[in-house]
């Protein structure tokens, strides 16, 4: 979690985390360094096994075996598990975008009881997606505000009669409608870029691709499982795992931000409906009918994370009911013919994950046995045995972060794993157990207002904590007793023994506390989160600056004279569309906070509810929010890792023409004679591309040097109406492993265009 008071300082650039520098800064060096990950693995893979042997054969003697057995089935469980992730993430192989299709895409947004606030940008979101599109919002709320809003928006409305089946019933039920090529699925509250279509429908050239899925990013940075601003407990398997599953062919539909080929999804007879996780058994029909499901390593869209601990409770729950069911030892979905070894492999680790809690506890148990009872499950021989367990325990958590790649951490791993356990052990019976499972949909844009009615959601893990705090401390007193002279009431322990079950236990206490104590403090009363922008304002005409921004309110800065006495005041926001050109919204800000800014206090911050005068100023400041300003900033990100290219492309720059001499995703530069020019102004553009196509967008001039022949170079910071005709010159990076690979496609010198030749 986001420790309290930490402030997003601007716009997130949903990219994968594993390719920019974290706080986590060992990580963020094996980002760098794979060979040496990869070489850190093997060690740890080999002397895992070399361990394992150990134990069976020199600590098993003179031990019972109800002891000894089970904590070595705990530690191979472990081991197994460690093996997976290190198989899966050994390496992350680029996903570069390959040449989009022109084909059409169905777009389904499935909502139940979403709020209108939430669903409506995801609706904006989805029509502004660039390609021959069809949005269908699939209401089973069957709400009139749903039926509005699409139709205000231009969406098409569907309902049914029931509920059944809940979002694989709701989906089902409007695929007979559907007369696209492919199928875009979104949750209610993941707004699409509008470039996703782009990036994915390449793959689909390949008659056996049934699915792409691409990665979840969220843009409520202050939710309980962010640790960072853009990096949260997901990230793990969004920007480490699933790349490397790609490898391995074990990719499954996570719900949404997946585009689905209809013929297939219609030959295994649509979504399936036996489990309560949809996408991942959905997954397994299409895979054992030969098709492959791939992976796509962008960030296309942006959700919601859950706000709070009941949510994120609700959620996990949700997930690990669904998915073990799956492994039912009656229906064992994950392991039937038409799946290869390495599928299997993989569906085995997500088996060993949603019994992480069982080992835990199983260890737990073994530390109140050793230091209450004096039970030992092992025949210790002596420190070098504790050495080697502890260098087998340092080696394995140094290669996790290192395959982790500054995604998450030890400590953070853990605090995800107590966070789950309860969650997940309450899921336990959906192994054995098939009792219909209801589809609980997670709580979104709530408060949270910490206290004791967070915490009661880690009482397990407290009650677990407090048993292993109760034990260390009986068995410090009793030693400190047996240290001075007296007589001691515990069964002797070994120092080798009590070394051991006092690492884990401070690890788990320490951890626990903490977790508990976050919880407690966590205050978050908005809830709808607010972005952090910079955008041109004025308030009661006098000019301001917009500093944060949602569809209900924004907060701006302006001096104090403006709005020292006001309680509501007229203001104008000037949002941007994707091209960069200005789309002023107007409305009404009732002041609820007014703060000074600055030693001097000239200028004031003032904040609170926006009534806006009209729909369109609304559905601006959500374009602006939800969709302009992640995907220019992913761009801007991008742009750092992706050199312009070299061209010589006809142009025009404000009213004049030009030529183009060099691009990127978020750059470009013109030779012009137009003196009409000044630094941070903002001009439209317009290219014509070797094939007659035209590209528009908007420059924010930079810089302005004269050249030759009275030219003048202008450059700056581009916004492009689209950018899949990058991919054609070479000027698109997308994939981590393919940072300042590209390929100049210009069929004329940079120098010769400068030279005007």
């Amino acid at each position: 979690m986001i420790p309290r008071g930490t402030v997003v300082t601007g716009p997130y650039a949903p990219i994968p985390s594993s390719v920019t520098r974290t706080s986590l800064r060992l990580g963020s060096w094996f980002q760098r360094h794979d060979g040496a990950a990869r070489a850190l693995a093997t060690l740890a893979v080999a002397l895992g096994a070399v361990y394992l042997a150990w134990r069976v054969v020199a600590t098993a003697a003179g031990v019972a075996p109800g002891l000894f057995w089970p904590l070595l089935a705990a530690e191979a469980v472990g081991y197994a598990s460690f093996v997976i992730m290190v198989v899966e993430t050994w390496r992350l192989p680029p996903t570069p975008r390959l040449p989009a299709l022109d084909l059409a895409v169905d777009i389904v947004i499935a909502t139940y009881n979403e709020d209108v606030d939430i669903v409506e940008p995801t609706v904006i979101g989805a029509l502004a997606v660039r390609g021959r599109t069809t949005v269908y919002l699939c209401d089973d709320g069957r709400r009139p505000e749903m039926r509005a809003l699409a139709e205000r928006l231009g969406a098409v409305y569907v309902t049914r009669p029931d509920n059944a089946h809940a979002k694989a019933g709701n989906i089902n039920a409007v695929l007979p409608r559907l007369q696209g090529d492919l199928l875009l699925v979104l949750d209610a509250d993941h707004v699409a870029a509008p470039d996703i279509l782009e990036a994915m429908t390449g793959y689909f050239a390949d008659d056996r691709v049934a699915l792409v899925q691409s990665a979840h990013s969220f843009r409520n940075h202050n939710s309980v499982m962010h640790h960072e601003s853009g990096r949260h407990e997901q990230s793990l398997f969004f920007d480490v795992l699933l790349p490397g599953r790609n490898r391995l062919g074990s990719v499954f539909w996570c719900g949404s931000a997946a585009v689905i080929r209809l013929s297939a999804l219609r030959k295994v007879g649509g979504i399936a409906t036996v489990t309560s996780t949809e996408d991942f058994e959905t997954s397994l029909l299409l895979q054992k009918a030969g098709y492959s499901l791939l992976y796509h390593n962008e960030h296309l869209i942006q959700g919601l994370a859950p706000d709070n601990l009941a949510a994120y409770s609700v959620q996990r729950a949700r997930w690990a009911e669904g998915t073990l069911s799956a492994f039912h030892w009656r229906l064992r979905m994950p392991f039937g013919r038409g799946l290869r070894p390495s599928q299997k492999l993989s569906y085995v680790g997500t088996l060993l994950h949603y019994l992480t809690p069982l080992q835990r506890l199983t260890f737990a148990v073994y530390v109140v046995l050793v230091g209450a009872l004096g039970a030992i499950p092992v025949a210790m021989p002596g420190i070098e045995g504790v050495a080697f367990w502890a260098l087998w325990m340092l080696v394995a958590g140094l290669t996790a972060t290192a395959l982790h790649r500054g995604v998450t951490g030890r400590v953070e791993g853990v605090r995800s794993l107590m966070l789950t356990l309860e969650p997940h052990l309450r899921a336990l019976p959906a192994l054995i157990s098939r009792r219909p499972m209801r589809f609980h949909v997670t709580p979104k844009n709530e408060p949270d207002l910490g206290g004791w009615e967070a915490v009661r959601f880690v009482r397990l893990p407290l009650v677990v904590a407090l048993a292993l705090l109760v034990v260390l401390v009986a068995r410090g007193v009793d030693t400190a007793v047996i240290a001075f002279g007296g007589q001691g009431v515990l069964p002797p322990l070994s120092l080798a023994a009590f070394a051991v079950i006092s690492v884990f236990s401070v690890l788990d206490i320490a951890v626990t506390l903490q977790l508990a104590v976050r919880a407690h403090r966590r205050r978050q009363h908005r809830t709808l989160w607010r972005f952090p922008v910079s955008l041109p304002a004025r308030v009661d005409g006098t000019v301001g600056q917009c500093v944060d921004l949602h569809q209900r309110g924004a907060a701006l800065v302006v001096e104090r004279s403006v709005a020292e006495l006001a309680t509501q005041v007229e203001i104008e926001v000037e949002c941007r569309a994707l091209d960069g050109s200005p789309t002023p919204a107007r409305g009404v800000l009732t002041i609820t906070s007014r703060s000074a800014i600055g030693p001097s206090g000239a200028r004031v911050r003032i904040g609170g509810p926006v009534t806006w005068h009209d729909d369109a100023s609304r559905d601006r400041v959500s374009a602006h929010c939800y969709v302009v300003e992640p995907y220019q900033a992913r761009n801007r990100v991008w742009m750092r890792r992706a050199p312009r290219v070299p061209v010589s492309l006809a142009a025009t720059i404000g009213a004049s023409d030009s030529t183009c001499v060099d691009v990127s995703i978020g750059g470009a530069a013109f030779l012009t004679r137009s003196t009409d020019v000044a630094l941070h102004q903002r001009l439209p553009i317009e290219l014509v591309l070797d094939r007659g196509e035209r590209v528009s967008g908007q420059l924010q001039v930079r810089n302005v040097t004269a050249v030759s022949d009275g030219l003048l170079r202008i450059g700056g910071v581009a916004d492009w109406s689209h950018t899949a005709w990058l991919t054609r010159y070479g000027a698109v990076v997308h994939a981590p492993e393919s940072r300042g690979r590209t390929r100049p496609a210009s069929r004329r010198s940079a120098s010769a265009a400068l030279s005007g030749r």
